[in-house]
């Protein structure tokens, strides 16, 4: 790692006092032999990130976090070729206010083995409102109180734009998209068609802020995402040297996400497989001088039990079968 990212590191590990238990490499047998998958977390750069494909099982590593000093375009590109890799931090997140309290959060999610939670990391200082939602056709007016709730606590118009963008993002996603990839809708539905999901599995989300941060997170019951696909959109758009490119090319293929990984100060994406899907996206709410700080980080788990979905016109009778997505007919 070059020196001065070392150092940066180095104190923000000191911060959480963390710094006792850290050991510098600059190979990969050295990469190897001081790694453990339990109780080691690797920080890679540009510089060191060839370290970890010289090492013969890399997913022996333990989880990876690499530091970029380049712009999100470059964070995204290494991600298709490195499946391991599931957690990128900008240099300048290392240097911003945040960052003792994201590296902190990170490194507890990591360390959490049994069904580790996001919004932990929103701390006891966010103010904020939490909402269940079980009818697509809602989230417009829930966006509505959404904004009048920012507006109230002094969000900046950009900033509060990106937060409705975000959340309407997610929300459609969750009742649109995921149903089709989990296989509980036989096929894409309009956006104008209302869709219905049962009480215990209603979208879960949750908005809030405080004097330095604002976020918006949501959770859904299908659990269907997945890295592979999340990184291909993400690439794609990533592509792309400039935005209007992408908007005239690439369609809505995608886009949105991508709209929200660029604007945001970090994403957090935790599937449990047919299980459930959560979102977690934070601003900052002051713009520091120099590059945008950004971060992202994949937390996917394969080994949940799956939920099974009932269509709406399915009349089997099995019991697993509890679970149905409605399509809600259109009021003559």
């Amino acid at each position: 790692m070059s020196e001065p990212l070392l150092r940066i590191v180095r104190q923000r590990l000191a911060s959480s006092g963390l710094a006792a238990r850290t050991t510098y490499v600059t190979s990969a047998r050295e990469l190897a032999d001081a790694a453990h998958p339990r109780k080691t977390v690797v920080f890679l750069d540009r510089t060191t990130i060839p370290l970890a494909a010289e090492v013969a099982d890399v997913t022996a590593l333990g989880p990876v976090i690499a530091i970029c000093d380049e712009p999100l375009q470059t964070a995204i590109s290494w991600l298709q070729p490195r499946p391991w890799l599931s957690h990128v931090v900008s240099a300048a997140m290392l240097e911003h206010p945040l960052a003792d309290e994201h590296l902190e959060n990170v490194l507890r999610t990591m360390a959490t083995a049994n069904k580790p939670r996001l919004l932990d990391w929103l701390g006891p200082t966010i103010t904020g409102r939490r909402i269940r939602l079980t009818h697509a056709s809602s989230r417009g007016a829930r966006l509505e109180k959404m904004t009048d709730f920012f507006e109230h606590n002094g969000v900046g118009a950009r900033t509060l734009q990106q937060l409705r963008d975000a959340a309407e993002e997610l929300l459609t996603n969750a009742f649109y998209d995921a149903p089709v990839a989990a296989g509980a809708l036989k096929q894409p539905v309009p956006r104008t068609q209302d869709i219905a999901l049962p009480d215990e599995s209603a979208c879960d989300l949750a908005y809030g802020c405080r004097d330095d941060l604002a976020i918006v997170r949501v959770r859904d019951p299908f659990g269907s995402l997945s890295r592979r696909r999340l990184v291909e959109v993400l690439s794609r758009c990533a592509r792309s040297d400039m935005q209007v490119e992408v908007d005239e090319t690439m369609g809505g293929a995608g886009l949105g996400m991508w709209r929200i990984f660029s604007g945001a100060s970090f994403v957090s994406v935790l599937v449990a497989k047919n299980r459930h899907t959560e979102v977690l996206v934070g601003i900052t709410k002051r713009a520091a001088a120099g590059p945008r700080p950004f971060a992202f980080h994949f937390f996917f788990n394969d080994s949940e039990k799956r939920r099974f979905w009932r269509l709406a016109d399915d009349e089997s009778s099995r019991p697993e079968l509890n679970h149905s997505v409605t399509i809600v007919s259109r009021s003559k």
